[in-house]
């Protein structure tokens, strides 16, 4: 007796599967409708289930391309050894991955993605890197890297297949240059990143509140067809079934539908994932081999989902009557109760306040779970107030007169309220996590970024060209820059560090008529050195540098080193750079005061201006740089990017959410649709009486707007509220960039619109008199 409940359960539950399938064209349609539904949110949570493996993937071919790299491990020099440096560039905001390589014997380990090193002045290029050279905009490009191409870097070499790297060949690196690096392997471990728990923060929010619009999604999915559903339950109450007995009927039905939706949730994961392939957001791409489900999070959804479909039509069913001679739904008969729902968004909003610096690694699972919790309590109490607030609005806005579409669309919301706002639902969490995550990336990024009025006093024409190991040829390397098209004026020098005591100070070396035209210096002659001021300096008077006496030297990648400063000429006082005044004292020196070994190895600097008015003078600065040498680098103080990190994880989210939101416009689209199936006979009636196509039409439209305005009102105080919330557990100041907020609002307003306008084909076939007969 014990097992009865159980197998009445399973009875109920296979009764309704069958009558999924053996129930009629309704039946199968509606099966087939939550199927596609439920298939492109379980494609969408297995894409999710991914994103670990595509995260290790990532770092194991990190570790095998750069791990020796970033060690920085000296090797001895053998018939296994190579000569590595870095060559980064940057292409009308793209960056590349670059490497300058040279091997020393036949043993020399292969770069990852290569089958044999490029030739002395040839490139192995990435396929996105040879597609962008071959491309028409690319002239620029292609006179920065005019080597022949001879090999193409595999997969194994690239982190996603839209990155653009190269390798070139060379047999003029030395050891002598700090930045060049001796090694014999590639793989090695990677130093461990220390955590970021605004990163972690901003990582965590950002997985939750993209994946809980799916939930949605499904949810509403297992809803399709209720209405038609209806007609059945009726006739099950008839025979003998009561209340308990057809709700598990009913279950039985949308699980068909979730079963189906795992087999076509599959298809699409799989023909999704190439489609991902061959997409690149905010830089960054995915290889399909990449994605591949964790197994625990994939037997999960696979779990999760059936389970979800049928704990939602049984909750469904507790506000439906299921009488012999009809349907009678509970909404009509009592108020909602409403401070449930009120509390849950609360709640949710309290448990996140408590989480304020706690969460600062995975491994405190107990502030995880709670940050979780309170994110999902909150996103899910919006969509729960949506219902009643569209009931209320219906009732308040009767004694609003209008077109007959107005009082048709009416009617339908008072009708059945929670059909109405079904299709927003996913719209009303997409917006409110959208808008909460832009208020956090947005606030985050302007707190690690320049401030705005320390930009506003930079020079907005400097560029500064740096040449590794060329210090001793900073002023021919500017007059070479000085001649290039495009540049009106180069100015080169050479930094050198040192210490007197407890005291830092910078050696500048450069010739006379570079002191001259940066200080303030009249009368100069080779071997001469002066002392520019500093704050501290200044406000005395006098530096204890001007004086001379021994000092440290500490030249980058060079030992450090005893020297004796000679006596400045002139002291002068330093001039405010891009606006703001230099604290420290720094000793302007000519090329022959400093030995010329030591300014072999260190890094000569060029600050370039270009022509004004010259179109893509940033550009074709680093094409000019890269010509004399492809080592250079060019640096734009103005840049206002922030840290690595934090633009990773803002690609992945803006890449995250752009799919969502295709996800939840191609469901409401579907519910639509199977809205208009399911009322088809009453639209026929409706033409056969005389109503015109474009009032059915008005009537869709004004369905759908009251819902979305108060949808998109309730996304809005709710993204406020979440965004307020994380920014304090943040630590940083509460702001909103209402731009963003209003884009994200009108983008979820335009994607019900659209959707709507997309279903007024088929509005027009289902008014046709074909839509009389009944069966």
């Amino acid at each position: 007796m014990t097992d009865r409940p159980l197998s009445r359960l399973v009875t109920d539950l296979a009764l309704g599967l069958r009558l999924a399938f053996a129930g009629g064209r309704d039946s199968r349609l509606r099966t087939a409708l939550t199927a596609i539904g439920a298939g492109l949110g379980v494609a969408t949570l297995l894409l999710a289930a991914s994103f670990p493996t595509v995260r290790a993937h990532r770092d194991d071919k990190l570790r095998t391309q750069s791990g020796a790299v970033v060690s920085a491990v000296i090797a001895p020099r053998s018939d296994h050894s190579l000569l590595i440096h870095d060559a980064p560039g940057v292409y009308q905001g793209r960056t590349f991955f670059g490497r300058i390589v040279q091997p020393e014997g036949p043993n020399a380990p292969l770069p990852p993605g290569l089958s044999a090193y490029p030739a002395p002045g040839t490139l192995a290029v990435s396929p996105a890197l040879a597609e962008l050279l071959h491309s028409s905009g690319a002239a620029l490009l292609r006179e920065r890297y005019p080597q022949p191409i001879t090999g193409t870097i595999g997969p194994a070499g690239l982190a996603g297949p839209g990155d653009y790297a190269f390798y070139l060949g060379s047999d003029k690196l030395t050891d002598t240059d700090p930045s060049t690096l001796r090694i014999d392997h590639f793989e090695d471990k990677l130093p461990p990143k220390p955590t970021d728990p605004v990163l972690l923060l901003l990582t965590v929010a950002g997985v939750v509140i993209l994946l809980s619009p799916v939930a949605v999604f499904i949810a509403a999915a297992a809803r399709f067809g209720s209405e038609a559903r209806d007609r059945r339950l009726a006739a099950l109450r008839l025979a003998g079934a009561d209340r308990s007995t057809t709700a598990r009927i009913s279950a039985g039905e949308s699980l068909a539908g979730a079963l189906v939706g795992l087999g076509l949730g599959t298809v699409f994961f799989l023909i999704g994932r190439h489609l991902v392939a061959k997409v690149t957001v905010a830089g960054l791409s995915v290889f399909a081999d990449d994605l591949q489900p964790q197994p625990v999070l994939a037997a999960l959804v696979l779990v999760v989902v059936p389970l979800l479909a049928v704990t939602v039509t049984m909750l469904t069913m507790r506000r439906i009557a299921a009488e012999p001679l009809g349907v009678v739904r509970g909404a009509g008969t009592r108020r909602r109760a409403i401070w449930w729902r009120v509390l849950l968004p609360l709640l949710g909003l309290g448990l996140l306040l408590t989480q304020r610096g706690r969460l600062t690694s995975l491994d405190n699972s107990q502030a995880l779970a709670i940050l979780i919790t309170g994110l999902l309590l909150l996103l899910v109490g919006a969509t729960l107030l949506l219902p009643p607030l569209v009931a209320l609005a219906s009732r308040a806005l009767r004694r609003v007169s209008g077109p007959p579409a107005w009082q048709l669309a009416l009617g339908r919301l008072r009708f059945s309220p929670e059909s109405a706002s079904r299709p927003v639902t996913g719209i009303v969490v997409t917006v409110a996590g959208a808008i909460a995550l832009q208020t956090l990336i947005g606030s985050v990024a302007a707190a690690r970024t320049p401030a705005t009025d320390e930009l506003a006093t930079k020079d907005h024409t400097l560029l500064s060209v740096s040449f590794e190991g060329a210090g001793d040829r900073a002023g021919q390397l500017a007059d070479q820059l000085r001649h290039s098209p495009g540049v009106a004026d180069a100015t080169g020098y050479t930094d050198v560090y040192a210490s007197a005591g407890e005291q830092l100070f910078t050696i500048r070396v450069a010739d006379c008529a570079t002191l001259k035209a940066m200080e303030h210096i009249t009368d100069c002659a080779d071997g001469d050195v002066f002392t520019a001021l500093g704050i501290t300096s200044a406000s005395a008077g006098r530096s204890p540098l001007a004086a001379g006496g021994p000092v440290q030297l500490e030249p980058i990648g060079e030992p450090k080193s005893a020297w004796q400063l000679p006596a400045s000429r002139a002291t002068v006082e330093q001039p405010a750079h891009d606006g703001r005044p230099h604290y420290l004292d720094t000793i302007l020196a000519t090329p022959s005061v400093l030995p010329a070994a030591l300014l072999r190895t260190q890094t000569a600097s060029a600050d370039v201006h270009p022509v004004p008015g010259t179109p893509d003078a940033e550009d074709r600065i680093r094409t000019d740089a890269a010509l004399i040498s492809v080592e250079s680098s060019v640096y734009n103080p103005t840049s206002r990017l922030p840290d690595a990190q934090f633009l990773s994880v803002r690609n992945a989210l803006t890449a995250g959410t752009v799919a969502i939101l295709t996800l939840i416009g191609a469901g409401m689209l579907v519910g639509l649709l199977e809205q208009l199936r399911e009322r088809r006979r009453t639209l026929a009636v409706l033409t056969a009486f005389g109503t015109r196509t474009r009032t059915l039409a008005g009537a869709l439209l004004c369905q759908s707007i009251v819902p979305v305005v108060l949808g998109l009102a309730l996304a809005v105080v709710c993204g406020l509220a979440l965004g307020s919330a994380l920014l304090f557990l943040a630590k940083v100041p509460i702001g909103f960039v209402w731009g963003e907020i209003a884009l994200m609002s009108g983008a979820g307003a335009a994607a019900v619109l659209l959707i709507t306008a997309l279903s007024l084909p088929v509005l027009w076939r289902r008014t046709k008199p074909a839509g009389l007969r009944y069966e």
